[in-house]
């Protein structure tokens, strides 16, 4: 098995398992879907973008083809994928736990401060 899109499918989906894991037992609060959707599209992308870098830094030139003119343009870009599905999970990871310790609107309701 070294397909890397079926590789990371299972990566990511694995991921949105322990995300809702995480977000069920420690933080007490029910991910919503697109909040898991967007862990298991970010870890995915992850390990694609990884892996796209990976193959355009150590290929050879005649592997690329007419790609291989454009080396640190692929680099650059598996980056900013990497970058961004990075940036995306730790900020589904935030907002759970900042959700999870708000108090609900229930519990304010008619409290005199």
């Amino acid at each position: 098995m070294t397909d890397p899109n079926l590789i990371s499918l299972y990566v990511g989906v694995f991921a949105g398992f322990c995300f809702f894991i995480y977000s069920v037992l420690w933080c007490k609060k029910a991910p919503k879907l697109n909040q898991v959707a967007v862990v298991i599209l970010s870890w995915t992308g992850f390990v694609v973008g990884f892996h796209l870098g990976y193959i355009a830094m150590t290929a050879n030139a005649s592997l690329l083809g007419i790609l291989s003119d454009q080396r640190i343009a692929i680099v650059l870009g598996a980056l900013a994928v990497v970058w961004t599905a990075g940036e995306s999970f730790l900020i589904s990871l935030q907002d759970i736990r900042l959700k999870s310790k708000a108090k609900p609107a229930s519990e304010d309701f008619g409290s005199i401060d």
